[in-house]
């Protein structure tokens, strides 16, 4: 077949361009986004709040006040104050550990909410997020309120490491110098510098102690000084600390019974006899009956003796006591002479009292 016959080759087909690929849109064209940070400030600062006022709360609850406790009384009563002061303070100690963390804590969980709710309030108004305004903005106020109980947070800081650490130790001080105290008082007790605190520890020991040795001894007292009734009393020179009159002697004191104490300023039987031997001296003139308190040469606390007792008659301490003023071994005892000087009788202890009154006011 000749060339020219020769069909030529048909025109390439034409290949369609492909689709255009779909872009994705912009994500501004979808709108605001939901966000949870407007609720999420409200919760946190409703937590910050509940937590800052138990802290706040624990700054006011007083389990008791933690004042400087006085020992004094006996044993029981001072065991249940120091055990009650010891609660309080531990009470206190607990509160201030736990209340400085409540605080912390509440404090952070509402600066985070606070600026949780913040960054709503910014986003809604850009337009970035749907906007819960009230709701952010409720939250923002409960997180800032909450953020205040740092303050209860820094005050519970300082009462837990610094306050009562320091209250504590002046506490502890108080004690040391109120045990030294009654140490002191114990030595003038036992010098017989003064008496022993009524109701105390001291007055009770003496009182049991007297009433040991009084059982036993009043009836060997009464066996020697059968020998001395009818006699003329020794002279007896009484230096008085509670009267104008200073000096009382007893071979002055004629024409007038006369009733001497002999009292000892330690003895809490001694100040027991103090309020009849009052009522005595008030309804007898001194032209009548003169009552005396006489202590030994050496004892020391006449003075806080008629001021504890509140002795109205002359009390104070003998010149020198002779024989039978020195075999006296246990007071009270109670010696009556007559207006002419004679011994009319001795008494012992409290149980003779009694009849000691009738013997100076004459009586059988």
């Amino acid at each position: 077949m000749p060339a020219d016959d020769i069909p030529p080759p048909p025109p390439p087909e034409e290949i369609p361009p492909p689709p255009p690929e779909e872009t994705a849109a912009p994500a501004a064209v979808d709108g605001p986004r939901r966000c949870g940070k407007a609720f999420s400030s409200l919760l946190l600062g409703f937590l910050g709040c509940l937590l800052g006022g138990v802290a706040l709360a624990g700054m006011y609850f007083n389990p008791g006040a933690s004042e400087s406790v006085q020992i004094t009384g006996n044993l029981d009563t001072m065991q249940e104050v120091v055990v009650q002061d010891a609660t309080n303070r531990g009470l206190k100690m607990f509160l201030a550990s736990f209340g400085q963390w409540f605080g912390f804590i509440g404090a952070a969980l509402g600066l985070v909410g606070f600026i949780q709710g913040l960054t709503h309030l910014y986003q809604a108004s850009e337009k970035l997020v749907l906007p819960k305004r009230w709701l952010a903005s409720f939250g923002t106020l409960f997180s800032l309120i909450a953020c205040c109980s740092i303050l209860a947070a820094l005050k519970h800081g300082y009462d837990a490491h610094v306050g009562l650490p320091k209250e504590n130790a002046e506490e502890a001080f108080n004690r040391v110098g109120q045990l030294a105290d009654i140490m002191q008082q114990g030595q003038d007790i036992a010098d017989g510098k003064a008496p022993p605190a009524k109701g105390g520890l001291g007055e009770t020991a003496t009182g049991i102690a007297e009433g040991i040795l009084g059982g036993s001894m009043n009836p060997v007292q009464q066996l020697w000084t059968e020998d001395y009734i009818g006699r003329t009393a020794p002279p007896l020179d009484v230096y008085a600390v509670n009267t104008r009159r200073s000096t009382f002697e007893l071979s002055t004191l004629r024409n007038t019974r006369v009733l001497i104490a002999f009292l000892n300023p330690a003895s809490p039987a001694c100040g027991k006899t103090v309020p009849p031997l009052n009522a005595l001296f008030d309804r007898t003139s001194r032209g009548q009956l003169w009552i005396i308190g006489s202590c030994p040469p050496k004892a020391q606390g006449a003075l806080a003796f008629t001021k504890t007792y509140g002795a109205k008659f002359p009390i104070g301490n003998a010149q020198y006591y002779r024989e039978p003023y020195s075999d006296i071994t246990l007071p009270p005892a109670f010696m009556v002479v007559d207006e002419t000087g004679r011994i009319v009788s001795f008494h012992f202890g409290l149980a003779s009292l009694p009849a000691a009154i009738r013997a100076a006011e004459g009586k059988p």
